[in-house]
Formats: C-alpha cells, sequence, structure tokens
C-alpha cells in the first residue's frame, strides 16, 4: 500500500505543465494517503486489541496495565565490571565472581577485641532497676485501642492469645 501511495505521490510531483492533471493527480495521491493513514490506524487498533486481549486472559494486571502506568523499564544486563587489578571481566562468570567476592568478603575467624566485647554486650539481657512486667490490663488496653477494621491480624491475635477471663 506504501509503494501504491509512493507511486501517486511521483505521478504528482513529476507533472508541471497541466494544472488540470497536476489537480487531478494530487487529489488521488490525497486520496490514497488517507486510505493508506487509516489502514495503519485500523491495523494498530486490531493489534492492540489482540495484545489487551492475550495478555489479559492470563493475568489482568499484567504489561497492558504496567504500560499504562509507564512503570514498563528496560532491563540492564551487566556484562563487565572493574576489577580491583583495573582490569574488566570478560564473562558473566566472572562478572558474577567479583561481586561475590566484593560482597562478600572472606570471614576471618579470629575475632579482635572490639567485635568480642560487642558479642558479649549483645548476648548479656539488659537489667535495669525500673524494669517492670507489663500487667494483663495494660496489654489489654493496647490491644483494644487498635481500631479492629485496620487490620484482621488484631482479632486473631485477641482471640489466639489473650485470656478469656480479661
Amino acid at each position: 500500500m506504501w509503494k501504491r501511495v509512493n507511486a501517486c505521490r511521483r505521478l504528482y510531483q513529476r507533472i508541471r505543465n497541466d494544472e488540470k492533471l497536476r489537480e487531478s493527480r494530487k487529489q488521488k495521491y490525497i486520496e490514497a494517503k488517507r486510505k493508506y493513514q487509516v489502514g495503519i490506524n485500523k491495523e494498530k487498533l486490531n493489534l492492540w486489541k489482540e495484545y489487551c486481549n492475550v495478555t489479559a486472559s492470563t493475568n489482568p494486571w499484567s504489561q497492558v496495565y504496567k504500560l499504562a502506568s509507564g512503570k514498563i523499564r528496560a532491563n540492564s544486563i551487566m556484562t563487565t565490571l572493574t576489577k580491583p587489578d583495573e582490569s574488566e571481566t570478560m564473562s558473566i562468570q566472572e562478572t558474577m565472581e567479583v561481586m561475590l567476592d566484593y560482597l562478600f568478603k572472606e570471614d576471618n575467624e579470629e575475632e579482635n577485641s572490639h567485635q568480642k566485647k560487642l558479642r558479649k554486650t549483645i548476648e548479656e539481657p539488659i537489667r535495669t532497676s525500673d524494669d517492670v512486667e507489663f500487667s494483663q490490663e495494660e496489654i489489654k488496653h493496647v490491644i483494644e485501642s487498635f481500631n479492629d477494621k485496620k487490620s484482621t491480624w488484631n482479632r486473631w491475635y485477641h482471640r489466639r492469645y489473650l485470656p478469656k477471663n480479661i
């Protein structure tokens, strides 16, 4: 169809002397171009409908939804990285190894003094003089202050863990 439009355009542009013939060829060209545009728009619409029907039957929130909301992004595939020795990786496998080596360093099994002190403070429970256990009334008050319409977790927790006599 595009070839037909181009042929009509060339015929229209070639005529210079005969105004009547030029005008008739111009009208033919405009009509061919209009039909071509209508055909393109119709085909675009048909393909879009087909695409929407195919993806909507499998998952209504799939590609069409993402496309409409502008959430489709091009996938970026990392192929090379610069290694610590300033050379670049040559394969995906090597790239992954460099990433893993960088992110997960070899763990030295010996602890330094800071690590030992930190481990000791973490393992000891924190006890202060004003530590008091929560009362049943305090727990009941907090749970009742929850909005039941916010989450079903509150109702489930209330039924499961609170004693019936509170």
